[in-house]
């Protein structure tokens, strides 16, 4: 009995090896498309694009199937059309949703820069989007989960009955 057990280990062994070693996806290669990814805003021209009236983060998702870009601004959701071309990108026919928020500014400013991208670079879970030499927007790679937080400085306000 135990000579049947031990070459059961012995066959067993390499399966469980393979269970135990196997590498996991490093975020770097979970990246290294533009596509199907969620693109989290951290930079529009330089400048932190967060408002204080904002509790979503703004963010931009190519997906791969008919050539289809859509997103979330600061109040409205956008969607429209991309081409890609190895590093080059264009973003054209861009619409959105017309919800009237408190800070239209930015959402507006944010759209504006969208249209003039002409090219894009994936580094490290951040995508940095160009008009010509000129970085004009960064996103980092997340979770959607991570979309709906609202900012640390969110304070909460108790009603007394």
């Amino acid at each position: 009995m135990k000579k049947y057990c031990y070459q059961l280990f012995l066959l067993l062994l390499p399966w469980l090896y393979s269970c135990t070693t196997a590498n996991p996806k490093q975020p770097e290669e979970e990246t290294d498309s533009i596509l199907d990814a969620y693109w989290m805003l951290l930079s529009l021209e330089g400048q932190s694009p967060q408002s204080e009236n904002s509790t979503r983060t703004a963010y931009i998702r190519f997906q791969e199937r008919e050539n289809d870009v859509k997103g979330f601004g600061s109040c409205n959701n956008f969607f429209g059309k991309y081409e890609l071309n190895g590093n080059s990108l264009k973003l054209s026919r861009l619409s959105s949703t017309r919800m009237s928020c408190p800070d239209m500014a930015e959402e507006t400013r944010f759209m504006q820069v969208l249209e003039r991208v002409d090219s894009y670079r994936i580094a490290d879970r951040i995508l940095t989007l160009y008009q010509g030499n000129e970085a004009i927007a960064t996103f980092r790679s997340g979770n959607p989960d991570e979309l709906e937080q609202p900012p640390l400085d969110t304070k909460i306000r108790i009603k007394r009955l």
